[in-house]
């Protein structure tokens, strides 16, 4: 109805996947690029999650493309199958003839097994991919670990990719797919746009529909995207429904009252973007078992205290966070923060920074002034007296009175973070931290205290020179990994 007059030639928001409106965002390559490694190496699983409407299948497809011309592909779309089925439908994605009355699970894993040898000694690949994986029943996935189980001294015959929301991280670590889980070599969960990602997302789908010029003004980006909550598929619904109503307005570009418009005709008024939990939200078995932040240690341990070629040596600036196991916090500062990284809800049986490590995030602590905590602009949480926890989600929110001093805050993981990693010299690791102390424009040829005071005075922080919790978080989250921001407007809530 409003191509004509915005001058478009198709729909740009239609929530089809067309390969033409193909966008790559920053989390999105990061994605593809996990899965394509996956599929490099010598495993045989690699997963994928994420919230409904962030992009896995427009993930998959890309990757699909990527393949080289000698891999085979097997795609299962619906994944509510028995074994039997789940055999069969293999072997018809595969191309491979067998008796389809009264075949058994013998008859069609044989037939497997010659179709995948045959492959191997052709020097072909054979990839399956399962979307909505969270669907697969526990005795079908043990199923696909017996397949992989096909192998060379350097290969598996079979790799599989898992591509589900996050209730299939739940379904993977269930006692009885322990093995399963122990084989997956490459996992992603690709959270929302970022800010930056939804105004790029916008104009190229745009500028690919025909426009010739911005249709939406800064104040409706900025606007859709916190309803959306960086969502693509919401952002299609939203931005569609925006374009209706600045044609009924008559309108030449979209302004932040059409997407009030939108919002109202998809939600009934009540948006999405700002809402914070206010309450526990299944998370009560915390306040029996105490959240076990030694966690904290061992990972800060992993990254900053294990033999590095140049982190350590005599008078090393390097130090371990003080840490200690910090009592339960109450659930609801807990689910904000998970909120603020557009998490799921997490599970009340599973430690909270063990559990973020599957989203390649981790927690990180220590003790410092107020004004130094909200110098790394993320948010976090603030441990209380009473052993509870303050969230803090907005750079104008004050601590409360009994605030210790101590914070816990989470941030994305450094590439190459694990122990094994940095032990090596020039690994990943090494190579990034580097990195982001010359970003800084410190000398690498001065001691290593030197530069860590230098930065800690320039940037306001607590000045220890050496790289204590505050300073590695600084540093993460002035680098490309980034995170989520405290927000600029004073907070509505503050959730204990």
């Amino acid at each position: 109805m409003y191509l004509n007059y915005f001058g478009l030639h198709t729909e740009p928001f239609s929530i089809a996947p067309d390969p033409q409106f193909l966008y790559l965002s920053e989390r999105h390559q990061e994605a593809l690029a996990h899965l394509s490694y996956g599929l490099q190496g010598s495993g045989g699983f690699i997963l994928l999650t994420g919230e409904v409407g962030t992009g896995k299948t427009t993930v998959s497809r890309a990757l699909l493309e990527q393949l080289p011309e000698h891999t085979q592909t097997a795609f299962i779309l619906n994944p509510m199958l028995n074994s039997i089925e789940l055999l069969a439908t293999l072997c018809d994605e595969f191309g491979i003839d067998y008796e389809a009355q009264g075949a058994t699970a013998k008859q069609l894993t044989d037939k497997l097994s010659q179709f995948l040898l045959a492959a191997h000694a052709q020097n072909r690949q054979c990839v399956v991919l399962i979307d909505e994986a969270q669907h697969l029943q526990p005795q079908v996935l043990e199923q696909l670990r017996l397949l992989t189980n096909l192998e060379t001294n350097q290969h598996k015959l079979l790799r599989v990719i898992l591509i589900g929301q996050p209730e299939l991280q739940d379904l993977l670590r269930r006692r009885e797919l322990r093995q399963l889980a122990q084989r997956i070599t490459a996992r992603y969960h690709l959270l929302p746009l970022q800010f930056a990602d939804s105004e790029r997302y916008i104009n190229y789908r745009l500028q690919v529909a025909g426009a010739q010029r911005g249709l939406f003004d800064a104040s409706a980006i900025k606007k859709v995207h916190q309803a959306s909550e960086g969502i693509p598929r919401r952002l299609n619904l939203l931005c569609d429904r925006a374009l209706l109503a600045a044609y009924n307005d008559q309108q030449p570009v979209v302004g932040a009252k059409h997407i009030k418009i939108a919002v109202q005709e998809l939600d009934g008024g009540v948006g999405t973007a700002t809402t914070m939990p206010q309450s526990p939200r299944g998370l009560t078995n915390f306040l029996n078992r105490g959240l076990s932040f030694i966690v904290v240690a061992a990972i800060v341990a992993s990254i900053v205290a294990v033999g590095s070629w140049w982190w350590l040596q005599p008078n090393s600036a390097v130090s371990i966070p003080a840490t200690t196991q910090i009592e339960a916090p109450k659930p609801a500062a807990v689910e904000a923060l998970a909120h603020a990284w557009q998490l799921p809800k997490p599970p009340t049986n599973t430690d909270f920074c063990r559990w973020i490590e599957s989203f390649e995030l981790m927690c990180i602590a220590g003790s410092a002034r107020y004004d130094q905590i909200v110098k790394t602009n993320l948010p976090h949480l603030l441990v209380l007296a009473d052993s509870s926890y303050q969230f803090v989600g907005s750079s104008n929110q004050q601590p409360a009175d009994n605030w210790t001093g101590d914070f816990v805050l989470v941030v994305a993981q450094p590439p190459g973070y694990t122990a094994t990693e940095a032990e090596v010299e020039g690994s990943v690791y090494q190579q990034w931290l580097a990195q982001q102390l010359k970003q800084q424009s410190l000398q690498a040829s001065e001691p290593l205290a030197q530069q860590l005071q230098r930065l800690q005075i320039a940037k306001g922080l607590s000045v220890t020179s050496k790289l204590d919790a505050l300073t590695l978080a600084w540093l993460i989250s002035q680098s490309e990994l980034g995170g989520p921001k405290l927000s600029a407007t004073a907070a509505t809530t503050e959730v204990h």
